[in-house]
């Protein structure tokens, strides 16, 4: 039996904003980092919260790790809120949920919920169950996982994304492009996840790339925003696979932008699920059959299955050039012989990283070993 939950309430087009009058009379810890508490957008949300008694933690970090998510702890204890309201990417998002949830441990209940603003199209994390939080000592990345977690209340407003520079653009939309990809052939994978995943690899086939040429695109940001929160909802339902467990490894010991390895990870990692491309339709493996009905799904044209599992993985890679991306570690900045060197460990962390569970294919800790090798 499979099941499909769908939790989050989404508010969104012209007005989203609005939603936040609800927290009127409430006690709200607004959770962000500090570029974007002092922005724009955080002078909207506070006129929204205006009837609200409102206390801001903006000492979010990218890739927030556990003295972060303690230091929200401690400011949520001491102002004890009603709310939480998140605005910002999957960090502040990812913290809010780490501290929703420890503080829930701790017998504090959290009585208007968890209200989350996502101002990157990516991660999904505003529909999701997740989140990630960084060992500090060991580098590792450790994804977290609760329905606890879950927010009650996800405002996708096309003006929270409008300023996100080009590069920010490119690393998230290339995220939420991972996670559709990786829904629709994981073990969990079933037909409502389905469709929200080629919905999603349809909106961002039409509007990422136009988003990263022009930020000002109003229209292309609506629509890529809905893409990543339709990927989001697909793989909380279905689960993810090595294309994240490996990202996770990797990330946590070098600088690269999540979304850059998964694009970097992707073909490679299809390739590897799909198996061997007979050209008899009986050679392809299950997974390909997978590969080849998204690639349908979404347009693509190709003579037969096998070709159009190329085809998936030609349009990923077309994607990325387009979104001026590396196609490797090393073009991304990560030095050669360190990253070899580091690859025996990245394999084994991967191997044991949470999404690697999904994969569709059962993997070794040498499969693993391979891809990274691959992707020098």
């Amino acid at each position: 039996m499979h099941r499909f939950q769908l939790t989050t309430t989404l508010c969104y087009g012209p007005d989203a904003l609005s939603a936040l009058g609800a927290l009127a009379e409430r006690r709200v810890l607004l959770v962000t980092d500090a570029f974007l508490a002092a922005g724009d957008l955080m002078a909207l949300v506070r006129r929204e919260l205006r009837d609200a008694e409102v206390k801001v933690f903006d000492a979010v970090r990218p890739n927030p790790d556990i003295a972060a998510v303690t230091e929200g702890l401690r400011s949520f204890l001491a102002f004890s809120p009603d709310a939480i309201v998140a605005l910002g990417g999957g960090s502040p998002i990812d913290t809010a949920k780490a501290v929703r949830k420890l503080a829930l441990e701790q017998g504090h209940d959290l009585p208007a919920g968890l209200v989350v603003m996502p101002t990157t199209s990516g991660s999904g994390s505003e529909v999701t169950a997740f989140a990630v939080v960084t060992d500090a000592e060991s580098h590792a990345k450790l994804p977290l996982t609760s329905v606890d977690m879950l927010p009650e209340v996800a405002i996708l407003d096309a003006e929270a994304v409008l300023t996100a520079p080009p590069r920010l653009t490119a690393d998230s939309g290339m995220d939420a492009v991972s996670h559709a990809i990786e829904a629709y052939v994981a073990k969990g994978a079933n037909v409502f996840s389905d469709a929200l995943a080629e919905k999603a690899l349809r909106l961002a086939d039409a509007a990422l790339v136009r988003c990263f040429v022009d930020g000002s695109d109003a229209q292309a940001r609506e629509q890529q925003h809905a893409a990543a929160t339709m990927a989001g909802i697909a793989f909380q339902n279905a689960g993810l696979g090595i294309v994240h467990g490996l990202s996770h490894a990797i990330g946590g010991s070098f600088k690269v932008a999540h979304g850059r390895l998964n694009g970097i990870l992707l073909p490679h990692v299809i390739a590897f699920n799909a198996g061997p491309l007979g050209l008899r339709p009986h050679e392809l493996s299950d997974v390909a059959r997978r590969y080849a009905a998204l690639a349908r799904a979404m347009g693509l044209q190709a003579s037969n299955e096998r070709n159009l599992v190329l085809a998936l993985s030609g349009w990923v890679e077309r994607l990325r050039r387009d979104l001026a991306m590396p196609a490797t570690v090393t073009a991304a900045g990560v030095g050669r012989a360190e990253f070899l060197a580091a690859v025996p460990a990245l394999a084994v962390t991967a191997l044991t990283d949470f999404c690697t569970s999904g994969n569709p294919v059962d993997v070794s800790e040498a499969d693993l070993t391979g891809i990274l090798r691959a992707v020098v």
